[in-house]
């Protein structure tokens, strides 16, 4: 058991993902989604009883964040599938609030114009009404 501040080697790869995001992107964005991506891989193959389903799926919204930030709208869409797929009773306040920042995203240049980017818009501020 590694404790109260042990943190297994998939929230390692989580918290780098999470912060990396928050940076101008290039770079940082490209290994953001590395991060996020094998957070999402190794938390998979870990029991039941050691994975985080809400970090497992704020890495989601990590990832998709950012392809938004690289110009990936395809992967970006791709990555967060899983979590607008959710039940609304696993939509925690923090996936929300960085869905929040995501589709804030979709509305500035590249995406601004783009149908794909509206509609993912629309169907990420349709989440609070199911």
């Amino acid at each position: 058991m590694e404790g109260l501040f042990g943190f297994s080697v998939a929230k390692q790869h989580y918290y780098a993902g999470s912060s990396l995001i928050w940076l101008a992107g290039g770079a940082d964005a490209e290994r953001a989604a590395l991060e996020a991506s094998k957070a999402i891989a190794l938390w998979k193959h870990e029991p039941p009883a050691s994975r985080s389903l809400d970090d497992e799926a704020l890495a989601h919204v990590y990832q998709g964040t950012a392809y938004l930030q690289i110009g990936n709208l395809d992967s970006a869409t791709a990555a967060i599938r899983p979590i607008l797929d959710l039940p609304a009773d696993r939509q925690i306040s923090w996936i929300k609030k960085r869905l929040g920042r995501f589709a804030a995203m979709l509305r500035r240049d590249p995406y601004r114009g783009s149908s794909a980017a509206g509609d993912l818009f629309e169907e990420i501020r349709n989440l609070g009404g199911r």
